[in-house]
């Protein structure tokens, strides 16, 4: 800091003057990036492109959307969002029911989100408050160079003060420091933890994949926007599995299951216009958005030579045998027509399935028949 000296007109003696832009505001430290706080500011700010109240609800659907833990409710969301359109608040209240009001898991899933929501709000106010402080000090280290122009005689009792409260800003600044360090933790852990609910509640457990519920949540969405955008569903059943259970054991048989499960992903890839989801027991299913009669067929019939092409090593009392077993998948493919209901879709596809067994299983059938070929593929 720069001292000049000058002389009073009414007296020789000298005096020392602080230049006041000479003493500047210490810049309030930049808070650290939490991953967690920077998916509530996008939840914020996703409210407001949408011209959304920042209700607990929104804010729940739109951390979650963010955090990609749920792939049914992205796709729901993306779907509504076609074409730069904003959501409306009825429809958000609807994949709130859908998504976070099933029971007991919605109860938790509710206590996780409100305390997450504290952690952020408790963060968020520690750095204001850090920031008030400093800006108070700021203000402090002004008063005192103002104060110092009444004479040489002054500077022990502003120097004095000034130790005084740069120590209680350094107090509250460690204080507030290891706090925000815990909020930030304990902020992690609540995300993670939802996170992971948010998983299981949509996931099947034993392959990974969408469960049902996610299944007919995106399914919902998409058949919405079937009479602008093409949406295909394929039913998928592995071929004689219930012989695959009996001579070799329900273990290998949920090893079959997550084969094929490995199989569709790998197929599909991690595009948002595909979705593949266990419908139950053996059978899967896979929407397509974006997808007319000639490209889902492509698809599916990829999938079909994809999963003949791979085979499973057998295990028997958790050892290898070194026998393979070869698996084969029948597929049925329906696409949607504008104003269909989703359980006609799945009829209408599982009906194409069942011709598929029924003309010697390992091939594709579509509904409506493919042009010329008929509707048999394989």
């Amino acid at each position: 800091m720069v001292v000049f000296w000058a002389r009073n007109e009414r007296d020789a003696e000298p005096r020392m003057s602080f230049p006041t832009a000479a003493i500047a505001e210490p810049p309030p430290a930049p808070p650290r990036k939490d991953p967690s706080l920077v998916l509530a500011h996008a939840a914020m700010a996703s409210m407001l492109q949408n011209g959304l109240s920042p209700t607990p609800a929104n804010y729940l659907i739109w951390f979650s959307y963010h955090g990609g833990s749920e792939p049914g409710l992205r796709y729901a969301l993306d779907a509504a969002l076609e074409g730069g359109g904003r959501i409306a608040q009825p429809r958000m209240d609807e994949l709130h029911a859908q998504f976070f009001e099933a029971g007991h898991e919605a109860l938790s899933l509710h206590e996780m989100s409100r305390r997450l929501e504290g952690a952020v709000s408790e963060a968020v106010t520690l750095v204001d408050g850090a920031r008030e402080a400093a800006t108070r000090y700021g203000g402090s280290l002004r008063e005192a160079s103002d104060g110092l122009s009444d004479g040489p005689e002054a500077l022990g009792a502003v120097l004095q003060r000034l130790v005084a409260e740069t120590r209680e800003v350094s107090r509250r600044s460690d204080a507030a420091a290891r706090r925000l360090t815990e909020t930030a933790r304990k902020t992690q852990e609540l995300h993670a933890q939802l996170a992971e609910a948010r998983r299981q509640a949509t996931t099947d457990p034993l392959t990974g994949l969408a469960n049902r519920r996610c299944l007919d949540e995106a399914l919902r969405a998409g058949l919405e926007e079937a009479g602008t955008l093409p949406l295909a569903l394929v039913m998928v059943d592995v071929d004689h599995f219930k012989a695959v259970n009996d001579t070799h054991g329900h273990h290998v048989g949920d090893d079959v299951l997550r084969l094929l499960a490995a199989t569709l992903s790998q197929a599909l890839g991690a595009g948002q216009d595909a979705l593949a989801a266990r419908f139950g027991g053996e059978e899967f299913c896979v929407i397509l958005r974006g997808h007319g009669l000639q490209e889902a067929a492509r698809t599916a019939e990829a999938i079909r030579a994809r999963v003949g092409g791979a085979s499973l090593l057998i295990r028997q009392g958790g050892q290898h045998t070194g026998q393979r077993l070869g698996v084969t998948v029948s597929l049925g493919l329906a696409v949607a027509e504008p104003g269909e209901a989703a359980a006609h879709l799945v009829e209408r596809a599982d009906a194409a399935l069942y011709e598929a067994k029924r003309g010697g299983r390992n091939r594709l059938c579509t509904d409506p028949p493919m042009p010329k070929s008929g509707a048999v593929w394989g």
